[in-house]
């Protein structure tokens, strides 16, 4: 059997930050996002993870007598959706973009508004033991906001999907490991 079994990866632990566009990263995967007082964790995830999709239009060409010789790919379109268990300040506004927050007494006051645009940089940092990989996305979006359950049956949730933009230079995400099993040689 080929392969190395070094390779597979089981994330064991996430995070989601969140930060204004431009926001730079902490030069180190050893530096706590943290160490950057812009980046906002939203605090716990669901155990089922995050997932990743991809949405684009492809037309095939075909040669005379049906024989495929290219395809045309164009409006592609990536998101990545995650479940957040917490209801704090940071989903409150990713869930709610333009929306405020007031405490007067003790008493905090939600005014939830019509939702605006929101473009923010997102880092999705998964751990498998001594690995770490952030993935960047300088530029997203919560574009869908899942049904919220209100009930005592259910823990309430709110399943948030970001749409990544491509930056300038068609980039949609940047992943940023200490992997040494795939690490480029020189």
């Amino acid at each position: 059997m080929s392969g190395n079994t070094a390779n597979p990866r089981l994330w064991e632990g996430a995070d989601l930050w969140t930060a204004p566009v431009a926001t730079a990263l902490p030069t180190d995967l050893a530096d706590a996002m943290s160490t950057i007082p812009a980046w906002k964790a939203v605090g716990l995830l669901s155990e089922d993870g995050a997932s990743e999709a991809r949405d684009e239009d492809s037309t095939d060409f075909y040669a005379w007598g049906g024989k495929l010789i290219r395809t045309k790919r164009s409006k592609h379109k990536r998101s990545i959706t995650v479940t957040c268990l917490e209801d704090n300040l940071v989903v409150f506004g990713l869930v709610n973009p333009g929306s405020t927050v007031a405490t007067s007494a003790g008493v905090n006051t939600r005014t939830v508004k019509i939702p605006k645009t929101d473009k923010r940089s997102f880092v999705l940092e998964l751990v498998d033991g001594d690995i770490t990989r952030r993935r960047h996305i300088p530029q997203g979006e919560v574009t869908s906001v899942g049904e919220v359950t209100l009930s005592e049956a259910d823990m309430q949730a709110f399943e948030l999907t970001i749409t990544i933009y491509p930056t300038a230079d068609d980039t949609l995400y940047v992943d940023y490991d200490n992997d040494t099993t795939n690490a480029a040689t020189p």
